[in-house]
């Protein structure tokens, strides 16, 4: 039996790390979850479970995190530090870090159970595939792990554990759920598209659990909610999936089911093209209270041109009517701060907002992600802008943890743009004072800013994600410090 320690540097329930710590698990080996930032907790924690590997995930931006307690549990820790999820998928040279052993490309919850079956049999890990592994002066490079063909076979999210952890997240009323992996759709901004690139002829990409294996997980989840807490708030189930119910008939089946059989409340992502009446019907009689759409901007032309979403206005509009008729609430995506987007084309989107009644505006600042097509584009013209290097360092640096504070774009109409982000829920809500907000987005950042925008997103979380005021505020004060990272 091999023994590993996941790091998870968010405190969220980060269905990543509890997917691949299930299936660990169940294939015999001890697993173990340490939340935490701060090396000097982090350290000690992983030290007394004495691991075999510990194992990071990240995406591009929270890797920087990750190096960094990585590089200080290096010197203690004999084991293998390991390191998979978005960021070394993409970003493979992460393997040069001198605290890394072996990264992990693609879906990891096959590959990581092979690399810790052949770790306990004393068997070399340089072939196993979707890894990357150092030995000696060289590095193994295997391809990409396939993508898990059939999600069914995968034992539910180790939730447990990270109760384990820390109790608190017994505590929290809310549950994440995703019955599905892959996204068919060509949006610039996202990775899709190169993962898609990345596992080619390795087996489908969109794959959709089945209503019964969706349904057992939730059964599973509401009977150990009720006996381990009595006194804790309802639950709210969020289904976390990109885009929910890409197959309508299997999307409507799970609604019925879902009514009858869990009736506890849900959220829920959907695209626009998705949201006609008929779905949208069946989600407010399943239990639905508030529906996530992506908007992004309300610009048609950016919509397609720059983001690469083929969705009309009259699609858009006829999307969030639909929701509002059957009494649900919306809540909507919308990014600012895009390439040549000028200080009105933020306003204008903001005001979309207002003019549709959207209940729970959520606005983030463009993150150029590298290996994406926006993100690469927009880094060349950095690149080209600054003597053919990107500013501050690599590509992957560029990018900041989280896509609430800061734009990367740099300028002095990002500036405002970033400053208008900050209060945009008064510029929404309150249209007489959007003379004066326009006119303070032309001050220097500042942290005041930042409190009215944190603030102001953490009402609006409270009453999206049906949380109770005390669990919102424990939220934000653990999540304080990824902000201003």
């Amino acid at each position: 039996m091999a023994r590993v320690v996941f790091i998870q540097t968010e405190w969220f329930e980060h269905l990543g790390i509890l997917s691949l710590a299930a299936s660990v698990r169940a294939a015999g080996h001890d697993v173990k979850i340490v939340v935490g930032r701060s090396p000097k907790k982090v350290v000690p924690l992983v030290m007394e479970a004495h691991p075999d590997v510990a194992a990071f995930s990240a995406t591009t931006g929270s890797h920087k995190v990750s190096l960094h307690i990585a590089s200080a549990l290096r010197p203690y820790f004999k084991g293998s530090i390991i390191m998979g999820g978005p960021h070394p998928t993409f970003f493979p040279e992460v393997i040069n870090d001198p605290a890394l052993d072996a990264i992990c490309r693609g879906e990891a919850d096959l590959a990581l159970v092979n690399f810790l079956d052949n770790l306990e049999a004393g068997q070399d890990l340089t072939g196993v595939r979707g890894f990357w592994v150092k030995s000696g002066n060289e590095v193994a490079r295997n391809a990409a792990a396939a993508p898990v063909a059939d999600l069914d076979s995968l034992p539910f999210p180790a939730r447990d554990l990270l109760v384990d952890s820390d109790p608190w997240f017994g505590r929290f009323s809310m549950r994440r759920v995703i019955t599905g992996r892959g996204c068919p759709h060509e949006c610039t901004y996202c990775f899709n598209r190169a993962m898609r690139e990345l596992v080619k002829g390795s087996g489908p990409y969109v794959r959709t659990r089945s209503v019964d294996h969706v349904i057992a997980e939730l059964k599973a989840i509401g009977a150990g909610r009720k006996g381990g807490n009595k006194e804790a708030p309802p639950m709210t189930i969020n289904f976390v999936d990109d885009s929910f119910g890409l197959n309508k008939r299997w999307a409507l089946e799970l609604l019925a089911r879902y009514g009858e059989e869990i009736r506890l409340p849900f959220i829920v992502n959907l695209r626009p093209e998705q949201a006609g009446l008929e779905m949208v019907k069946a989600l407010a009689d399943a239990g639905c209270y508030c529906v996530q759409l992506g908007v992004e901007s309300s610009c048609a032309e950016t919509r397609r041109k720059v983001l690469g979403r083929e969705v009309t206005d009259e699609t858009l509009e006829s999307a969030v009517r639909g929701v509002k008729s059957m009494g649900l609430k919306l809540l909507t995506y919308n990014i600012v701060g895009l390439p040549d987007e000028r200080l009105e084309d933020a306003a204008e989107t903001l005001e979309w907002n207002a003019r549709m009644g959207v209940d729970f505006p959520r606005v983030s600042i463009f993150q150029p992600y590298p290996r994406t097509v926006l993100g690469d584009m927009v880094l060349s013209r950095l690149a080209a802008e600054n003597g053919g290097k990107v500013p501050n360092g690599s590509a992957a640096d560029l990018v900041r943890e989280n896509y609430f504070r800061r734009s990367p774009l740099g300028g002095p109409e990002s500036r405002r743009i970033e400053n208008l982000h900050k209060l945009y829920y008064p510029y929404i809500k309150l249209p007489a004072l959007r003379g004066l907000i326009l006119k303070l987005s032309g001050a220097p950042s500042n942290v005041l800013f930042d409190f009215l925008f944190l603030a102001a997103i953490g009402a609006q979380y409270k009453e999206a994600a049906n949380l109770g005021a005390r669990e919102t505020i424990s939220l934000g004060l653990k999540n304080l410090k990824a902000y201003f990272a």
